[in-house]
This record gives C-alpha cells, structure tokens and sequence, in this order.
C-alpha cells in the first residue's frame, strides 16, 4: 500500500472550528396560576401553619416572603426571575425530589422551613423568629434536617455551564486500506453536562459516511466515543470541504421565582428544567492534485495462480485520472504450465484490454490462465502382443483347415 499512499500527494486538509450556543430552551413558563391546596400541620410547636401550593402543571411551590399574606386560592403569576444556587439545592433535595425522612408531609414542611431559614439567613427574605430556630417545641425531630439542608444550601454553587469541545488530533486525512475512502484522524468531543452527542454532514460527496472507531457507521455516539468521516475517493474534485456538525443538548434543573401582580402577597418558587443546545462545527478542506480512479483485478475461472508468482495479484490500484494505462505489459507470470490470456474488460472475457488506454473511471479488469487439457490415455503395450499372438494362431489353424480340405478332395477324385 505504500504506493497507493505516494501517488496521493498534496492532500492538504485545512481545520476551522467553530462553536455555536443556541439559547436556552427554558421549560419555565413565563406565566402560570399558582393553586392553594391547603395547610401544612405544624410539626415545630403548634404556631407555625403554612400553605401548601402547585403550579397549573402540578409542580409542588414554596412561600418566599414571610411577613407577606398567601396568595389567593387561584392566583395568577408571573415569572420574576431564576432563584440562586442556594434556593436549587433546598429544592433539588426537598420534597418530593429527594426523601428526607420518610414522610411526605413532614419532608414537605422541612422543606418550606429550609427555604424561610435560609432566605432569612441570607438576608432576603424577613428573620425567622429565634423561637421556631431554637426554643419551640420539637416533638419529631424535624429542625435538625432543616438545619442540615439550610447549611448545605449556603455552600451549594451554581451548576457549571454545558461544554462541547471538538479535538482534530491530526488534520490530515488520508487514505484507506482499501484504496475507497479520504479518512480523518479520529475526533473526540469533550462534553460536560450531556451523555451524547450527534454528528452531521452537510456539503460531503455522496456516499460520505460517519463511523466509528471499528467501522460502523452511525450519527449518535456517547460521551467519550470517538468517530471518524470517510469521503469516498471517487466523490473527491480538485477540493472538496465539508461542514461535520457535532450537536448535543444539555438539561440544566433551576429554581424559578414567580411573583403575584398584587405585590402585597408572596412570591413562589418551584424547580424547571431547562435545556441547552450546543453545536461545534468543523470543517474539513481536501485538497487533492489529481482526481483518482481505481483498478480492480479479478481472477475468473477454475485455476487460481498462486499469488507469490504473478504480478499484479487479484486486488485494487489506483491512478491519477487520465493516467495512459499499460496493464497488459506490466503482468509477469510463472504459473507451471499455464498461459495468461490477458485481461478484459468484462467478466465473460470480452472486451480485450488495449494497453495506452487513458483510465478515466474505476474499473473492473478480469483475467484467466489456459492451463491446458490433460488426456488420459490407456496402456495398451502389454495387450498388443497377445493379439497378434491370437491372430497368427488363427491364421495357422486356417491354413491347416485348407491343407486337410484339398487332402481331402484329391484323394476322393483317386
């Protein structure tokens, strides 16, 4: 093959990257009716009633502001703005995403209290009475899980925002095995925040494919999985660029406040989940001398030559187009008792190759030995001799018939 690979010079692919964010696919509706649904039982002393409220598509919503009245039975807002990271975490891992001890009324409180204590905390919302922190009754021990989610809150960070990266590790293609394919290096995208990717091509040749490291060829891959683009020789002009788009989609879980129109009610808050689109677009440039076409050799008949002694062997080379092709000239044989009888350019060998022909188009040449017919012919020496044994026997036994005969005849004439 390192022929085939000398005759591909002055293949120059040129990478460009380019990364593209499509903005973000927020699930939060801009506006919602929140619905009461009823009243918490107060599980630290017996002060401490709290609404219970969902959004229309059934999201369990939190209170914000304490010294504010709830808001009506069915009340309609509006979205305010994304909560912090502190705000998330109490919900990600309140009622009724996460269990916190078993019980759902009683998570559903801790969950309402931790939101209070930590807004209070935090200075956004008015101070929790040192009462419901400290002195009031605790009969079932709620306030320690209050206090370990406002404290995990306090140190939560935002999420990290969705990456997609593209590595080009060698951005010169080059050429299959099989003589068929322009192949890239292998790229591997990065990601953060998804589990997979796709892979499109736009602008490619026909038959242009992508794989993956072992040959299949597929569009979705996982994270960390590698791929390769194959562009067919034959589809290759002088230069050829492609766009090859690698797209994933990342889902992000945010908390959302929304607020009343009448100011003097509580804001609300609930969890969405949000999602973002990335692409990254390279582009590879094959920039090619010559275009190529191919030769395949096929061997038809009963007698297959033994490939050490006969050149070329049953396979595919490849040529510059127009190249002035000599084949019949180029094939040596030392098959033991077998005549070449050239090549054709049909598999009924007709069509006899003409040697100076200029290749312009892939083909297909097929050839085939005379070998000759082997006669058996049988031994029959040792037969011989008894034959002409049995004739001259013959030929005495007449010749005494006739003797006896005219004996015979003379003496009855006496």
């Amino acid at each position: 093959m390192k022929k085939l690979y000398n005759v591909f010079v002055g293949l120059l692919v040129a990478v460009i990257l380019s990364i593209t964010l499509v903005p973000t696919i927020s699930a939060a509706p801009k506006t919602t009716t929140i619905n009461r649904e009823g009243v918490m039982v107060s599980y630290i002393s017996t002060n401490f009633d709290w609404a219970k409220f969902r959004t229309a598509d059934n999201k369990v919503a939190y209170c914000m502001d304490l010294t504010k009245k709830w808001p009506e039975k069915t009340t309609n807002v509006s979205l305010a703005k994304e909560g912090d990271a502190g705000l998330t975490y109490i919900l990600q891992n309140g009622y009724p995403y996460k269990t916190i001890k078993g019980n759902g009324e009683q998570d559903r409180f801790i969950t309402q209290a931790a939101i209070w204590w930590y807004l209070s905390d935090t200075g956004k919302t008015a101070k929790l009475s040192s009462e419901f922190t400290t002195t009031a009754a605790d009969p079932y021990g709620i306030r320690p899980y209050i206090q370990k989610l406002v404290n995990e809150a306090k140190n939560a960070k935002a999420s990290s925002n969705a990456t997609l990266n593209v590595n080009v590790s060698n951005s010169n293609m080059s050429l299959s095995s099989d003589g068929d394919y322009f192949v890239s290096s292998e790229i591997a995208p990065t990601l953060t925040g998804a589990t997979s990717y796709k892979v499109a091509v736009s602008g490619a040749p026909k038959g242009t494919v992508v794989t993956d490291t072992k040959g299949a060829t597929k569009n979705t891959f996982n994270a960390g999985d590698k791929f390769l683009v194959k562009v067919p020789v034959n589809a290759l002009g002088q230069t050829t660029t492609i766009k090859v788009n690698v797209s994933t989609t990342t889902s992000t879980v945010k908390s959302y406040i929304y607020q009343p129109s009448d100011s003097s009610y509580q804001r609300l808050t609930t969890l969405y989940t949000d999602n973002n689109e990335l692409t990254k677009t390279v582009n590879l440039t094959a920039k090619v001398d010559k275009p190529k076409v191919c030769v395949d050799y096929v061997i038809v008949g009963d007698v297959k030559p033994d490939p050490s002694l006969t050149d070329p062997t049953p396979g595919r080379n490849c040529f510059d187009k127009g190249t002035s092709y000599n084949q019949e000239k180029g094939l040596t044989t030392r098959q033991e008792n077998c005549k070449f009888n050239g090549w054709y350019t049909k598999e009924d060998l007709t069509g006899k190759w003409i040697d100076g022909t200029a290749l312009n188009n892939n083909m297909t040449l097929y050839g085939a030995w005379d070998c000759g017919t082997v006669v058996n012919v049988p031994n029959t020496a040792s037969k011989l001799s008894l034959v002409i044994v049995g004739l001259g026997v013959v030929v005495i036994i007449a010749g005494v018939a006739i003797i006896i005969y005219r004996d015979k005849k003379m003496n009855a004439n006496k």
